[in-house]
């Protein structure tokens, strides 16, 4: 009788659903290959840039079909990244601002969108930053929500992930006034340099290995959304990204293979979720699940190493997050999943885990 009546009870509690925003990078893949049913918001790369006047220009055909093919069953954003001019000068003039305020709400309007991205990797840290970043950008946020809450229309706000970046690159006090999602993007935390980082490296760990320390020991998702929290980030405004991408590197040696072995080269060929089950399913390479950082990776005898997304590393980070109560989660990109099916799980395998799995 308990068992039934719990049974019961679980049939008519209403479903919790956290939302999944998802990067789309514009015919990758073509545009009717997008799912409908797998995003609850989709953020459209390469559809737009802004002129040297501050002005938003759109790509027409791109954002129309874009629009037409998805009205009404998700909602739809534009991506504005880190392009010429930089948001360094942008910021750095309140008539810019404002015309490319302007000029967003309009586009977004005309194309019944329902909000922008903004992607500035990143403010004081990148190549052309300024000291005077942090505070600009607070500034634009605050013009930027000005022009579109009288619209209606949202603001997402993609930030960073490692700690070394997010401590110094953001006033959160405006992310928390300003902006409606902030997309963590939970990746990256090792690239190849041959200089700097020579060494093989998870790209989207979730928790730190025992060996890892200091700054090393930051570089993992979970370091990632505590810094964010202790900064005073809502926890209902974030969005714990995923990556459905692998890096892959070429070892120095193939007889030397585990995180942190030495590597020669990146190998960017080697990107997109088919390119990799191509090596793990060969019977040629070796597949390793770190119980440490919650990863997997594989290597071969031609000193290949790829760090990539399983169902199992995907399970792990979706239970994280629902454990942390985040806002939504957010996937980076659609086309780098399995669009086709072709390593025999069908079609967006990742992204269907992670879909089914943000209903609970």
């Amino acid at each position: 009788m308990f068992l039934l009546i719990f049974s019961l009870l679980l049939l008519i509690l209403p479903v919790h659903t956290v939302p999944v925003a998802c990067y789309y990078i514009l015919n990758q893949p073509d545009i009717s290959k997008v799912p409908k049913n797998l995003c609850t918001h989709i953020i459209l790369i390469n559809s737009a840039h802004v002129s040297e006047d501050g002005r938003l220009q759109g790509f027409e055909q791109d954002l129309e079909h874009f629009s037409e093919l998805f009205d009404g069953k998700i909602e739809l954003f534009v991506s504005i990244t880190s392009s010429n001019p930089s948001f360094s000068f942008l910021t750095s003039n309140t008539t810019l601002m404002h015309n490319f305020s302007s000029t967003v709400t309009q586009v977004l309007q005309k194309y019944r969108l329902n909000g922008v991205d903004i992607d500035w990797e990143f403010p004081v840290w990148s190549r052309d930053a300024q000291k005077s970043d942090k505070a600009h950008f607070a500034t634009f946020l605050r013009i930027l929500k000005s022009h579109l809450k009288p619209a209606d229309l949202k603001l997402s706000v993609a930030v960073s992930g490692p700690p070394t970046i997010s401590r110094k690159a953001y006033d959160v006090d405006a992310l928390k006034m300003y902006a409606d999602m902030v997309q963590i993007m939970n990746y990256d935390f090792h690239v190849f340099n041959r200089y700097s980082n020579p060494f093989v490296g998870f790209n989207a760990p979730l928790h730190p290995m025992r060996a890892e320390i200091s700054v090393l020991g930051e570089m993992n998702a979970e370091a990632s959304m505590k810094t964010w929290y202790d900064l005073g980030l809502p926890r209902n405004i974030s969005f714990f990204g995923i990556p459905t991408y692998a890096r892959a590197f070429q070892l120095l040696t193939h007889y030397l293979h585990k995180p942190y072995s030495p590597a020669i080269r990146a190998r960017p060929e080697i990107t997109n979720l088919p390119d990799v089950c191509i090596f793990a399913q060969s019977g040629y390479y070796t597949t390793v699940w770190n119980h440490h950082a919650q990863a997997p990776y594989l290597y071969g005898d031609d000193g290949i190493w790829v760090s990539y997304e399983n169902q199992q590393s995907i399970l792990a980070k979706m239970a994280f997050a629902r454990k942390l109560q985040v806002g939504g989660v957010m996937v980076f990109s659609i086309g780098s999943d399995d669009v086709t099916g072709k390593c025999g799980h069908g079609p967006y395998p990742l992204l269907t885990k992670i879909s089914k799995l943000a209903n609970f």
